[in-house]
Order: C-alpha cells, then structure tokens, then sequence
C-alpha cells in the first residue's frame, strides 16, 4: 500500500458540546458549520473540510482513523492487496464517503482491533482556515492531521501489520521500564512512519488497550509559543494536563500532552523531525525524552 497520510479521525461522544468547547477554547481548531450538526461535529485545522468528527454516540472513545492513499489506482491496489491476504474490509457506499468527503473508502480492522478506513480523492474547503485561538497555523501540508499512538498487548501483530500490510516503515523502536524495578517487564514501542516526511504516523505500545480505544493523537503547531499558549489555555479551562512540557528523543518534538473529553491524551506540540527515508535507519530509543515530559495522569 502506498498510505499517504492520516487524513483524520472520528470520535464518539456522549455531550459533542464538551468537545466544541475543548476545540474552541483550548486546541484553536475551526468548527465547520457547513457539515455539523445536533449529531455531528466537524473540526478544521487547515484546507481540508474536517480532520476531526466527533459523533454523539453512547460512549466517551476513538472510533477510526482515515488514512489517504493518492489515487483510485493505488485504492484498488490496495484493496486487492487485502483481499489477497485474507483481510477481510468492507465496501462503504456513497453515503459514508459523502459524509467523509471523499471518492471512496473501505474500512477494516488491525490485529488489535483498531477500526480504521483508506480512503482516495478527498474534497477540499474553499472557505479560509481561521483558528479560534489565532494560531498561524497547524503542521499538515503533506504530513497529515499528525500521528496516533494505540495500546495494545498484541503489539508485535500489530507491529507486523503495518508494516508488511500498510507497508509503514520503522522510525524508531522505544525499549523501556516505566518504573526504576529491573523486575518489571520491559515495554515496547514502535513507531512507524507512512510515505511522507512526519516522523511517525502510527505508534503501537505493548500496554492494555485503554478504555478511551487510545493513548493518544498529536497535533502540531508552527512555533513553540503557541504550544506554551495552548498549555496556558487548558489550565484556564480546568482541562487536566497529563505530561509537563519536554523535548522527545526520537522526533525531537517538543510539546505537552493534555486530556480530551473523549478520555485519550491530545499531544500539542512544535518542531518535530522530517527525516529522509532514503538515508534514515531505524532509532532504538530507551528514554522518551531528553528532558521533561513529567506524566501525571488522572485519576480513574
């Protein structure tokens, strides 16, 4: 498969008004008038019509990734590339790819249970980008919305999934203890990179998969005041900050993560690593971050 980008994400979502006001008040993102509803939220980062929907539902949680290949021809390659595998997908119809604002899509699961669509033809918005927060703009042109990390305790299926499936390259492979006891097992991440330059598009980490379906999503901003603005923000509105600011040792982003009403982290951050895949070899990693990045979770 030849995936371009995490084009977006859904979500679901007991009170959509909690997530209107998190995007508005906190994040800077743009509502989309046009497509949302009493049901349906849509969020603007840049030209494209959404890179976030959030959707009433009965629970607080991700529901899928949309991740964009370039043209109908690698479309169906990639679906004839399931079919031979034995991967099972499902044809949506024109109703759901309206609502996506695409040509078409399919959808289908990873080893983990990941609910995820590939998509080709997406529409643009010819109306400006204006960020609630002033912010000058998002890290997307070409990269994507950002990058999703999942827990799993299938993480080597997974692993081997995107990577011999989706064909994901390895940026960085992350061996740690999160705690100083030699005799707690070791965890695992791995990060993966699609065909663009963002460092990684997926993370797949050895843990239980949590109840909100994600550890997190990243977003990325241009410069390093508004990652220290967005932090302000969400402390002026009550909204829990999960990890202290910090420099990360394999993309070098530096950022702070945050919760959402949907229960997942929201990493914001600034000046994250391009690399040159024609020349970069994979990282093993045994520390997150140079400095920082100090996690305090909330309580269940």
């Amino acid at each position: 498969m030849k995936i371009k980008s995490l084009s977006y994400i859904t979500i679901e979502s007991t009170d959509i008004s909690q997530w209107e006001a998190y995007a508005k008040n906190v994040v800077g993102l743009m509502k989309n008038e046009d497509l949302s509803d009493e049901n349906n939220l849509f969020l603007r980062m840049d030209e494209s019509p959404f890179r976030f929907q959030v959707f009433k539902g009965s629970e607080n949680k991700y529901s899928k990734g949309g991740f964009e290949v370039a043209n109908k021809e690698d479309f169906e390659d990639a679906k004839k590339q399931l079919f031979d595998l034995g991967i099972a997908f499902h044809d949506e119809g024109e109703d759901l790819a309206k609502v996506r604002c695409v040509k078409e899509l399919i959808s289908f699961n990873d080893p983990a249970g990941n609910s995820l669509e590939l998509f080709y033809g997406r529409d643009l918005d010819t109306n400006e980008f204006r960020s609630s927060q002033d912010i000058s703009g998002f890290v997307t042109h070409g990269l994507g919305l950002g990058h999703l990390v999942f827990g799993t305790l299938e993480a080597e299926a997974a692993h081997n999934f995107y990577t011999q499936v989706m064909e994901f390259g390895d940026s960085d492979i992350m061996r740690m203890r999160f705690t100083p006891d030699p005799n707690d097992p070791e965890s695992v991440i791995y990060f993966m990179h699609c065909d663009n330059p963002r460092h990684h598009t997926v993370g797949i980490m050895l843990a239980p998969t949590p109840p909100s379906g994600l550890i997190h999503a990243m977003v990325e901003v241009e410069t390093a005041e508004q990652v220290v603005d967005a932090m302000d923000r969400a402390t002026s509105n009550n909204i829990h900050i999960s990890s202290t600011l910090g420099r990360h040792m394999n993309d070098k982003m530096f950022s702070f993560y945050m919760q959402t009403p949907a229960g997942f982290m929201l990493e914001f951050g600034y000046d994250g690593i391009q690399p040159d895949w024609d020349v970069h070899e994979t990282t093993n990693s045994e520390a997150p971050s140079y400095w920082g990045h100090e996690f305090n979770m909330p309580e269940a």
